[in-house]
């Protein structure tokens, strides 16, 4: 698989504190993204930020999304001098906006899957989406280990994502549709 693309995480997640006004929850915000990537892959064979994802007590997160949106240590030099620009420190479990979302890192369909999302999604806050995460079989895998405290994190395969959880709108895609992205996907790995 081709590496993450921290340009498009950064920019989805100011993308998504923009449509909230310029500051989001930073938990709603990786569920935003989480849902995009989910659709994007079952849509189009890969997802937009190329994140590795793990299932958590809360749903299914975009790992290094979260580390981004934490400004973790892993980051360093060009990343995090690229996030400092866009995104401020968390506060308060959210983060602002610092400057106008830089479209040009993104296809139209990334564009397009994001704005979906956030038209379906972007009442919901972020208890509601962590809930509606554990709908999904990528998540489902792990819920008796994570309920029962076997472990907090576990590595999510992105082939699960082209299992049916919900079959709400963003996530109907039809069997031919998920068999050329799931061959697309699989070609790219």
């Amino acid at each position: 698989m081709t590496s993450f693309k921290f340009k498009k995480a950064v920019q989805a997640l100011n993308y998504f504190a923009q449509k909230e006004g310029g500051k989001i929850n930073y938990m709603k915000a990786g569920k935003l993204v989480y849902l995009s990537d989910r659709v994007h892959l079952r849509t189009y064979g890969r997802t937009i930020t190329n994140d590795t994802y793990i299932a958590m007590k809360n749903g299914s997160v975009p790992s290094k999304t979260k580390d981004i949106i934490l400004k973790s240590a892993w980051f360093e030099g060009e990343i995090l001098d690229y996030v400092n620009v866009y995104l401020s420190d968390p506060e308060k479990y959210s983060f602002r906006s610092l400057n106008e979302v830089d479209k040009s890192v993104f296809s139209k369909t990334d564009l397009k899957i994001m704005d979906d999302i956030y038209n379906f999604y972007g009442e919901k806050d972020q208890f509601e989406l962590s809930e509606y995460s554990h709908n999904f079989p990528e998540w489902q895998r792990f819920e008796n280990e994570l309920k029962l405290g076997v472990g907090k994190a576990f590595s999510i395969d992105l082939n699960d994502f082209f299992e049916n959880g919900l079959s709400d709108l963003p996530f109907s895609q039809s069997a031919e549709l998920l068999s050329l992205s799931k061959k697309q996907f699989q070609h790219i790995l």
